[in-house]
């Protein structure tokens, strides 16, 4: 049995048009325009995974992704409310991060950035509400 043809729609091939004619900022507006207001169906998710594989990651670009944050330590999450939770049981500050530490398998310092770091996420978050 033959497979089934690629899905079809008029806005994905005009975007396959402007990328095949070399139009590639006016094909990413539109891509950008129809996914942003819900004009996307299969054929334009394929044509926007087509590109994003194609075009891939540059350097640089995963700082930009991040809005020019840094990288946050993994399992920062999950370090910063074991040391929270801890506290909230009546541990002091150095007991929750010794324990968070060996339970992570990280060292004390590590622990202490992490728990900066949420500090840092939740005092921006209130001061943006």
């Amino acid at each position: 049995m033959a497979p089934l043809p690629f899905p079809f729609s008029r806005a994905a091939t005009a975007i396959e048009a402007a990328i095949s004619e070399g139009r590639a900022e006016e094909a990413m507006h539109k891509l950008i325009h129809a996914l942003r207001n819900g004009g996307d169906d299969k054929a334009m998710r394929r044509v926007a995974a087509d590109w994003i594989e194609r075009i891939g990651l540059p350097p640089g670009a995963a700082k930009a992704l991040r809005k020019g944050n840094k990288k946050l330590h993994e399992d920062w999450l999950g370090i910063s409310e074991m040391v929270t939770n801890l506290q909230g049981e009546g541990k002091t500050y150095a007991a929750a991060v010794d324990q968070a530490a060996k339970h992570f398998g990280c060292s004390d310092r590590h622990v202490q950035n992490c728990v900066a770091e949420w500090n840092e996420v939740s005092r921006t978050r209130w001061e943006d509400e």
